[in-house]
């Protein structure tokens, strides 16, 4: 009889202590009693009945910029989003955006102590995926992202959500780069009309205008001084970036870089005889004298523009914003111009795009309310960007420069977004379109704009590049006929964790030989074999392997 008491005695203390064990190996949080949305609750802009509290992972600003008195967890747009949705964040764990938030993630991941939302890389996402640590937000997204907000994706034609989706679960939302290209051929138009030359259409047209520039020195910097094209030291494959050559590259369908389909395989877009073919181009024009002569030891790049230097470069539409904003300061006479040149002259041009989605925001699995994520970023991109743009709070926390407030920075465009703001711009300078309804920075382009056309002669150097950016360089992005090559992976094999900065280097100095003449053009041949045997082989089969899964 007491042998049979001491056993019951005992199993009911492993049954304690076991229960004691799986009380506390929960979070609080997981210990609530679940509420389940209402179906009202559910719709995109459907407001909690309940305040909703949830804790993020908050990526903060380097310097801190919010106005006296307010907080990441109290401020313009967590009062607006408590006013609009009756939701709350609560910061599990803050850090600097960059590598302290990034460690903060790995603890979090480490120690399974996940906040309710937050936000990962692409490798993070996957490690999270397959330790099924994530809510799957396939059903949450169909019932509460605003139409607008799937229209946004959409746009990507399925690449931006598609990153996030594993075997068949969207498992994420991702934040959106939309389209920066095509990049242009920026040329001092005032030499231009000195020399007499004109615009260019053609690969060709540049080489002449450059010969021009160098030899007859129309900006007067004396003989030997002026630089033809400015170039950075990367020559190529940084997407939408000023001073590279992707646009020569593009000419001969050349993708440094870029992971790239050819002939039905996977190949690193470096290695290519199209991008031989591209160096060789450069190298020739270095040889003439075309290309900064100084390219291979030169600190700054924007000096030369600046300082009137140089008459021809590469690079985006809001390079009026920098550095010509500078440049015009120093020369309010200066004109510089956009182009886009091509092969055949004919206008269209050819470019790779970049990966669509930059992060990636998840949910806790376990999280009661898996749909405030979609109901989140449905809110901050289109509510709030469409007809709450005038609310006072949050129009005043942007005007006056501060920044952070925002709980989530996921930051969802059209893949077009660019041409479109050319298009309300001019839509609004047209007077075919209110300027109340345009968004907070694009209202203030208009103001520069408009400043601008009521006198361009008088304009001072921000309304000229407010103008030059948003109106003349956005006109090219939203004409300009574009065949768009896609890269197929973006992300980092096993290999490249360890390989790849060596590889990376090895490439830069390699293309930097060749245009520079220090080596001939043949030495790409052995940059290719000394590029496989160092590790390009092994990741190249990684990444078909990864494409394939």
């Amino acid at each position: 009889m007491g042998k049979i008491f001491l056993m019951v005695a005992a199993a009911t203390m492993v049954f304690a202590i076991l229960a004691g064990c799986s009380m506390t190996s929960g979070s609080e949080e997981d210990l609530k009693p679940k509420t389940v949305a209402t179906k009202e609750e559910l719709k995109p802009f459907g407001k909690y009945k309940e305040t909703v509290t949830y804790t993020i992972g908050k990526g903060t600003p380097g310097i801190p910029k919010l106005p006296e008195g307010q907080t990441y967890e109290d401020n313009a747009y967590t009062r607006y989003l408590k006013e609009t949705l009756n939701i709350q964040n609560k910061n599990k764990f803050e850090a600097q955006s960059g590598d302290a938030y990034d460690q903060k993630v790995s603890m979090a991941v480490a120690s399974d102590d996940l906040p309710d939302i937050m936000a990962v890389d692409a490798s993070t996402l996957r490690q999270l995926v397959d330790n099924d640590m994530i809510a799957d937000l396939s059903e949450v997204y169909e019932s509460s992202a605003s139409d607008i907000l799937k229209e946004k994706y959409d746009s990507y034609n399925g690449r931006a959500l598609e990153a996030a989706t594993f075997d068949g679960k969207l498992m994420a939302l991702p934040t959106t780069q939309n389209a920066n290209v095509p990049t242009m051929l920026w040329l001092r138009k005032d030499w231009l009309d000195k020399l007499g030359l004109d615009e260019p259409k053609t690969v060709e047209d540049m080489e002449k205008i450059l010969t021009e520039f160098v030899q007859k020195d129309p900006g007067g910097n004396g003989k030997g001084k002026t630089v033809g094209l400015a170039l950075s030291k990367a020559i190529g494959g940084m997407y939408g970036s000023l001073f590279v050559a992707d646009n020569i590259f593009a000419a001969y369908n050349a993708f440094p870089r870029q992971w790239i389909e050819q002939n039905g395989e996977v190949v690193y877009g470096s290695i290519t005889e199209e991008t031989k073919q591209g160096l060789g181009l450069l190298a020739d024009w270095y040889k003439k004298g075309l290309i900064d002569p100084q390219l291979a030891v030169r600190k700054s790049v924007e000096d030369l523009i600046i300082n009137g230097q140089t008459g021809a470069y590469f690079g985006p539409w809001w390079t009026p914003d920098y550095p010509l904003n500078s440049a015009k300061q120093k020369n309010e006479r200066i004109d510089w111009q956009p182009y886009i040149i091509s092969e055949d002259g004919s206008g269209e041009v050819t470019a790779y795009s970049q990966n669509p989605a930059s992060e990636f925001y998840v949910v806790r699995k376990g999280f009661e309310h898996p749909e405030l994520l979609p109901k989140l970023a449905s809110v901050l991109n289109d509510k709030l960007v469409y007809e709450d743009y005038d609310y006072k709070p949050v129009l005043d926390f942007n005007t006056q420069g501060y920044d952070g407030g925002k709980p989530l920075n996921i930051l969802v465009n059209y893949n077009d977004a660019t041409a479109q703001m050319y298009k309300d711009l001019k839509a609004t300078v047209d007077g075919e379109k209110d300027p109340q309804t345009l968004s907070i920075d694009d209202r203030a382009s208009y103001e520069k704009i408009k400043g601008y056309l009521e006198n361009p002669e008088t304009a001072d150097a921000n309304q000229w590049s407010g103008y030059m950016s948003r109106m003349v360089a956005g006109k090219l992005m939203a004409e300009t006929k574009v065949t768009e090559v896609h890269p197929v992976f973006f992300g980092q094999t096993e290999s490249m964790k360890l390989k790849w900065a060596n590889l990376v280097k090895l490439e830069d100095e390699a293309f930097l030989k060749i245009v520079t003449g220090q080596e001939d053009l043949d030495y790409f041949d052995e940059f290719v074999s000394t590029w496989k045997k160092t590790g390009g082989s092994d990741i190249t089969k990684e990444v078909s392997q990864a494409i394939k899964k």
